[in-house]
């Protein structure tokens, strides 16, 4: 890449992760954080409503149903783009289109035509939205309306009903596995949380939502705006062959959909189902899909940091389960434990990492904590943790820096063994750059570029 394209680049990265980043807190106004989103946009032109859209929410699994349905789209020769939220090496990978993120180039031309709207909301010192946050997504917005797509698949922040993605042309709603998380924004049960989550829910628009915890908040959320929802039940996931790591699904309208889901684990075969029933519904709404689609589209999913490999021998595992939930599912995958198995362990904001070690314990009893590297927030002292993780019984280790906790866990690993990186994807985004060197990944357009 040119290297003065590759400066204007890094700055305006810079721009949006930190120059514009508060570091003090927003009063709170969800109301008037709305308004504000909406305000923003409509002084761009509104270019969130230039393409129609589904939108993506849940406590667990949303990303991976995001980039399932969309490559779903793209398989079907539909100009698709995807926005997923946060990135892990650099900022183009919240642009995805048809399978490749947006160019540098691209990026730092939508940014400078939104600059403008950010400094004169930056200026605001009692706006209640965060302003760094709506220019990221501002900038998606208008790389994927200057591209003329046929759909997007926008993946939501935190919550739904009080997220920044607001205003899209909405033509499809999708919720996933609902769970504890983020409880100081959404609430200390699942049916609070599961209320901010159908906050994604609009009027005459379909919904499609997996049947678990806190379903008749989502139901009677529905059944007041009069939208039509199409549920995944564990009755539709037992229906068919239960072949590990496969998918075999019978649709209303697309039939019968058997194939192995790109993504791998058990947890991964629901959230492909949840993706398939959706664009099940997409057909009925006038969207040219057939099965073949979906079984190209499923199968050609590939999502870094979500049980990758990266290395064998030992193999090197990177998955940012970074709530109990999802710890849990992904935990299943390691049931018995394995010989020779080591933990690299780093969490972000406030989160408590003891619920994440007690759910590993059966598995791993080395751990090297951390804290990944993340602009304008506090993450726990690794020593804090490694006292908490010695108390579950763990032999514990604390770094100061990722590259180091690494480098020590690689050494304790043997050859034939296993280790696991997980928490925040921050970390694992840190980390990945061992593998796939971030300039790849910016140069290449791609997580997996060649080497």
């Amino acid at each position: 890449m040119d290297q003065v394209l590759l400066e204007r680049f890094i700055a305006s990265a810079n721009y949006v992760d930190k120059e514009i980043v508060r570091l003090t807190p927003r009063r709170k106004d969800p109301q008037g954080k709305v308004k504000a989103v909406r305000e923003f946009n409509a002084a761009l032109g509104d270019p969130q409503g230039a393409f129609p859209s589904i939108q993506v929410a849940g406590t667990s699994g949303k990303g991976s149903v995001s980039s399932f349905l969309a490559n779903i789209l793209r398989s079907a020769g539909l100009e698709t783009g995807l926005h997923t939220s946060p990135y892990l090496q650099v900022i183009t990978e919240k642009t995805w289109i048809s399978g490749r993120y947006c160019s540098a180039q691209e990026f730092v031309a939508a940014l400078e035509a939104v600059r403008p709207v950010t400094e004169e909301f930056r200026r605001r010192e009692d706006c209640p939205a965060s302003v760094h946050g709506m220019t990221a997504l501002a900038t998606t917005y208008e790389v994927f309306k200057r591209r003329g797509l046929d759909v997007a698949v926008m993946e939501t922040g935190l919550g739904g009903r009080f997220d920044l993605v607001q205003g899209i042309r909405r033509v499809l709603s999708v919720i996933c596995d609902l769970g504890l998380d983020h409880q100081e924004h959404l609430g200390h049960t699942v049916e609070e949380i599961a209320w901010h989550k159908a906050g994604i829910m609009e009027a005459k628009v379909p919904c499609v939502a997996i049947k678990g915890a806190a379903w008749e908040v989502l139901q009677r959320e529905a059944d007041a705006l009069g939208v039509n929802l199409t549920w995944l039940t564990e009755e539709d996931l037992a229906q068919g062959s239960q072949e590990a790591n496969s998918l075999d699904l019978t649709l209303p309208r697309l039939g019968r959909i058997l194939c192995k889901p790109g993504l791998s684990g058990a947890f991964q075969r629901r959230n492909a189902a949840l993706a398939a029933l959706a664009a099940d519904v997409l057909v009925g709404e006038g969207f040219t899909l057939d099965a073949g689609a979906v079984v190209r589209g499923l199968e050609d999913t590939r999502f870094p940091g979500r049980l990758e490999t990266v290395q064998a021998g030992p193999r090197v595992i990177l998955d940012g389960a970074h709530n109990p939930q999802k710890l849990a599912a992904m935990a299943a995958e390691f049931a018995g434990g394995r010989r020779g198995t080591v933990l690299v362990l780093g969490v972000s904001g406030h989160r408590d990492p003891s619920p994440l070690l007690a759910g590993l314990a059966h598995a791993f009893k080395l751990v090297h904590l951390t804290a990944p590297v993340l602009y304008g927030k506090d993450c726990p002292d690794p020593e804090v943790m490694a006292l908490q993780a010695r108390a579950q019984g763990y032999e514990a280790y604390a770094h100061r820096s990722p590259e180091a906790a690494l480098e020590a866990a690689l050494e304790d690993c043997p050859k034939d063994g296993l280790l696991l990186v997980t928490g925040s994807l921050y970390l694992l985004g840190t980390l990945r750059n061992r593998w796939y060197p971030w300039q790849q990944v910016l140069d290449q357009r791609s997580s997996f570029p060649s080497r």
